[in-house]
């Protein structure tokens, strides 16, 4: 079988539990991949500005395929703060 080149991508919270438990699998059934690690979610968006950096769009247009975990938003109160000031404080809920 052919090496893939895969994007691990775990993001968020859970997202790094979910992909080790992924990565067991795979190690066990003799999937062979090179695992290339990427920046996305909450954490990048803190101090970036931005969940999914360039850096990570170009390494998914060059891998085989993407293992992605999990990420998070903002926020409520955050959130709220961006909106146009014609909507805030009317109670919207979004989802």
């Amino acid at each position: 079988m052919a090496k893939y080149r895969i994007a691990w991508l775990p993001g968020d919270g859970v997202g790094a539990d979910v992909l080790n438990a992924a990565r067991l699998v795979l190690d066990k059934v003799g999937f062979d991949a090179e695992y290339i690690p990427g920046d996305i979610g909450w954490e990048f968006w803190k101090s970036e500005g931005n969940p999914l950096p360039q850096r990570t769009i170009d390494l998914l247009k060059s891998t085989d395929a993407c293992l992605f975990g999990a990420i998070t938003s903002k926020p409520k109160d955050e959130a709220a703060k961006e909106l146009a000031p014609e909507l805030q404080g009317k109670g919207l809920v979004y989802s």
